[in-house]
C-alpha cells in the first residue's frame, strides 16, 4: 500500500488527466458540431439552389475558374396576379394578367468577385433580331430569353453564361425582406402611371417593396417645384436606368449588411425570393456563389460592384419610331470588359487615395464623389438649338443622372458655367472634369439639383471620359457646408 504522502502527491495528475480528458471531448464535440453546422449550412444552400425554377436554354459554357456572365431581367410579368388588390396594383389599361411579358430592365453582370462589372442596355437600342430583322432591344424578349440570348451574341459578341429574372413580385419581397431601402427626394414627387407618392415634402423616405417597385419603375418622374408638377425625367428610360443601378447598389448594400449582422435574415429572404427566381438549367452552386461574390463588396458601400449603361447616341427615328443607336467605340471599350477581354475598373471614378477633400489633418476625410452621386440641370445659353440636350445625353453617358434641360434666363452666355451651392464644391468640381474649361461659379440661389451646367458660346463639349483627380474645392470659395442631405440619406 502507498504511504499517505505518495498518495496525496499523485492526486493533482489524476485530477489533471481527468481534466485533459474532458477537455479533449469538449474540443471534439465543438469539432463535430461545428462541422456539422457548416455541413448543414451547405446542405441547405444546396437545397434552396436546386428549388429555383428553371427554363431550358442555350448558353456558352464556363470555366469554374474564369468570371461569368448573368444575363439579368427584370420582367413585368402579372402572372403571379391572383388576388384584386394585386390586379388593381399591378395591371391598368394597357396590361392585363395574361398579356405578354416585357422586360422593364436589362443588365449584363460580369461576375468576377471584387471586379464584378454590370453594364445595362437601354431597351430602345436598334439591333437585329435574329430571325426578324431590325427592332428595340427590348421586343427581343417577345420571343423569350433565348431570343435576348441570341441577339447579344449576334450584336455585341457578348457570351451569356446564365439566366437570371426578377418579376415585379419577387423584387417587392426582396425589398420587404431586408426592410426598407433609403431614396432622396429633393422635392415632393411622383409618378401617377406607376403610383409612386406623391410625397409630401422632399426629403428621405425609406422605400417599401411595394413603394421602391414604383420607384424604379418610374419613366415619368415629377418634382412640385414653383408650385407646380414638372418633368423631373426628361429622357426617360435612361434617367430610370441611372435610378435603378443606384438603388440596385443600396439594396445589394443592405441585403448583405444585414444577413451578415444577422444571418437569421438569409433564410426569410431565401425563402420569399428563390421560389420566384427563374434561372437557366445549368445554372448551379457555383454559379450561386459567383453571383453572391459579386455582390458583397457592396456591404461596405466602397467598391465590389461597378455599374455602367452602354453608350449610346441618339435619339435617331428608325422605321418611323425613335430610338437609340450605339455608340463607337465608346460601346466596344466597355463591351470588352463582358468578353473578358479587357479588366474591369474596380469604380468608374476611383480616385487617389488622398483625393478625400481633406487636408492632410486629423480628423478623417470625404468619401471621393461619383458621378451617380450628382444631378445635373443644363441650361443653354449657347444660342444654338439642341446643345443642351446633346449635353445632357453626353454627361448621362458618364454616369450622371439628369436633373433636366432648359434654356438660360440671361438669353446668350459667352463663357460656359458650372453653377452649384456653397458647400457642394466636390461636386462641381467632378463636373468640371467632365467639361474643361467651364467656370466654377458659387451660386446661394439654386434648388432642386445639384449642378447646373451653363453651355455657353465657349462651351468646348463633354469630355469622352473622366479622368481620376482630386475633388479640392475651387480657390476662393466658401467652407464646406454640412453633409449634403442626399447623401446623408444613402447612409442611413
Amino acid at each position: 500500500m502507498s504511504s499517505p504522502s505518495r498518495a496525496s502527491s499523485r492526486a493533482p495528475f489524476r485530477w489533471l488527466r481527468a481534466f485533459s480528458g474532458r477537455i479533449l471531448v469538449a474540443l471534439l464535440v465543438c469539432a463535430l458540431v461545428t462541422a456539422f453546422a457548416v455541413y448543414r449550412a451547405n446542405q441547405y444552400i444546396d437545397d434552396e439552389v436546386a428549388k429555383i425554377p428553371r427554363i431550358q436554354l442555350t448558353t456558352a459554357a464556363t470555366a469554374s475558374s474564369s468570371a461569368q456572365n448573368f444575363l439579368i431581367i427584370g420582367s413585368d410579368t402579372r402572372s403571379f396576379v391572383k388576388s384584386e388588390a394585386d390586379k388593381k396594383a399591378f395591371t391598368d389599361n394597357t396590361t392585363t394578367v395574361d398579356g405578354p411579358a416585357r422586360s422593364d430592365t436589362m443588365m449584363i453582370l460580369h461576375a468576377d468577385g471584387p471586379r464584378s462589372y454590370a453594364v445595362s442596355f437601354p431597351r430602345d437600342l436598334w439591333v437585329n433580331i435574329p430571325k426578324r430583322g431590325n427592332m428595340k432591344l427590348n421586343a427581343a424578349f417577345n420571343d423569350g430569353p433565348q431570343a435576348v440570348i441570341d441577339t447579344i451574341a449576334a450584336n455585341f459578341g457578348v457570351p451569356i453564361n446564365h439566366y437570371l429574372e426578377v418579376n415585379f413580385e419577387t423584387f417587392e419581397q426582396i425589398v420587404n425582406a431586408v426592410g426598407s431601402v433609403p431614396v432622396y427626394f429633393p422635392y415632393p414627387a411622383r409618378d401617377e402611371l406607376t403610383g409612386l407618392g406623391p410625397t409630401p415634402v422632399g426629403g428621405c423616405y425609406h422605400l417599401d417593396g411595394q413603394a421602391a417597385l414604383a420607384y424604379v419603375r418610374s419613366r415619368h418622374l415629377e418634382f412640385y417645384e414653383n408650385g407646380k408638377w414638372v418633368d423631373a425625367s426628361p429622357l426617360a428610360d435612361l434617367d430610370r436606368i441611372q435610378r435603378q443601378q443606384s438603388f440596385i447598389k443600396k439594396l445589394g448594400r443592405i441585403a448583405v449588411a444585414s444577413t451578415m449582422n444577422d444571418p437569421l435574415i438569409a433564410p426569410g429572404l431565401a425563402d420569399h425570393v428563390i421560389p420566384k427566381l427563374t434561372v437557366d438549367d445549368a445554372f448551379d452552386r457555383a454559379s450561386f456563389n459567383q453571383l453572391v461574390s459579386a455582390f458583397l463588396g457592396l456591404a461596405d458601400g466602397k467598391g465590389g460592384l461597378t455599374f455602367a449603361t452602354l453608350p449610346w447616341d441618339g435619339p435617331a427615328t428608325r422605321d418611323g419610331q425613335s430610338v437609340l443607336l450605339v455608340k463607337q467605340p465608346d460601346a466596344d471599350a466597355m463591351l470588352s470588359i463582358l468578353k473578358g477581354e479587357s479588366p474591369a475598373p474596380t469604380s468608374t471614378t476611383a480616385a487617389p487615395a488622398d483625393a478625400t477633400g481633406s487636408t492632410g489633418s486629423s480628423g478623417g476625410s470625404t468619401p471621393a464623389v461619383r458621378p451617380v452621386d450628382v444631378r445635373v440641370l443644363v441650361l443653354n445659353g449657347s444660342g444654338v438649338q439642341g446643345a443642351a440636350g446633346e449635353a445632357a445625353q453626353s454627361l448621362t453617358q458618364l454616369g450622371f443622372p439628369s436633373g433636366g434641360i432648359g434654356n438660360d434666363s440671361r438669353g446668350t452666355v459667352a463663357k460656359t458655367e458650372i453653377r452649384y451651392l456653397p458647400g457642394q464644391e466636390a461636386k462641381a468640381a467632378l463636373v468640371g472634369q467632365a467639361v474643361p474649361g467651364a467656370t466654377l461659379v458659387a451660386d446661394s440661389s439654386l434648388a432642386g439639383t445639384d449642378v447646373v451646367l451653363v453651355v455657353g458660346k465657349s462651351f468646348p463639349g463633354v469630355a469622352k471620359s473622366l479622368t481620376p483627380t482630386t475633388t479640392a474645392a475651387p480657390a476662393g470659395s466658401a467652407p464646406a457646408a454640412p453633409a449634403d442631405p442626399a447623401a446623408a440619406c444613402d447612409a442611413s
